[in-house]
């Protein structure tokens, strides 16, 4: 389904019937871990709708959005084996002359949204506009972007928009590495390096305190081709980034835990 009114009327018929109805948002190049959150979906409500769409407005680099993985047939493939009811994916959501933007101000602060310019503003347009679209009465979003979590249930909370956020936990690679669209672009010697980073992540996370910036930042010292962008304690999560290339990598991972 590529029509905002058809997706809308879909849904509106849905919810008159009486069914739940769940959204999974995503910008496509789908993995196991969106098949999970879809599964999750799945357990929720009555019918699932997995939005697909590249946000262009929550892109700091033009160049970052133009390599962004884009794979329709294999996406919709996986949604519809994964548990979903309707693929979405709208061309546009942005007409020529738009001129609103939703912005939070407070969980928006720090970690990414410091570094990323804007980024937090076009993450909470874009999903006011598809919790508008689908008007789902729960959308499921993964833990691994934690403060995208954050700045989406400030949203819904300070907006009073009916729909229930859940957050779905992290889905790893066997070598630790949260998965990610973002990793299809990882070369090979990347992809080693990568491993490195989710362990030295999870490594730190052990400590506690101002001890596990520290500690992340002397793992990852001495990795040639690994660059660490930040590394903060916020709210007993170890939230880091880093670039290897020009590919960069988000984590986070609960502190003082022993694994």
């Amino acid at each position: 389904m590529t029509k905002t009114a058809e997706m809308q009327k879909a849904s509106l018929r849905w919810k008159k019937a009486g069914l739940r109805v769940v959204l999974v948002p995503t910008m496509g190049a789908l993995h196991q871990g969106h098949a999970s959150l879809i599964r999750r979906a799945r357990r929720l409500g009555d019918r699932v709708v997995v939005s697909s769409y590249v946000n262009p407005t929550q892109f700091n680099r033009r160049s970052d959005f133009r390599k962004y993985p884009m794979r329709p047939a294999a996406d919709l493939n996986l949604a519809e084996h994964a548990g979903a009811d309707v693929f979405f994916r709208p061309r546009s959501l942005y007409t020529s002359d738009a001129s609103t933007w939703v912005e939070e101000t407070a969980r928006s602060r720090g970690r990414c949204g410091d570094r990323r310019p804007g980024h937090f503003r076009g993450v909470a347009t874009v999903v006011t506009k598809l919790l508008g679209i689908v008007q789902p009465d729960v959308a499921v979003f993964g833990e691994k972007d934690l403060q995208q979590c954050e700045v989406i249930e400030r949203l819904v909370r300070d907006l009073y928009l009916p729909v229930k956020i859940v957050r779905h936990p992290t889905i790893r690679e066997k070598d630790g590495l949260a998965m990610s669209s973002r990793n299809l672009r990882l070369s090979p010697r990347q992809r080693v390096l990568a491993a490195v980073w989710a362990k030295a992540v999870r490594v730190a996370a052990q400590e506690r305190g101002g001890a596990v910036p520290r500690r992340l930042r002397r793992l990852l010292q001495n990795v040639s081709g690994l660059r660490l962008e930040y590394a903060e304690v916020v709210g007993r999560h170890l939230c880091a980034a880093a670039w290897l290339g020009s590919v960069r990598l988000i984590d986070n991972r609960k502190c003082g835990l022993k694994r």
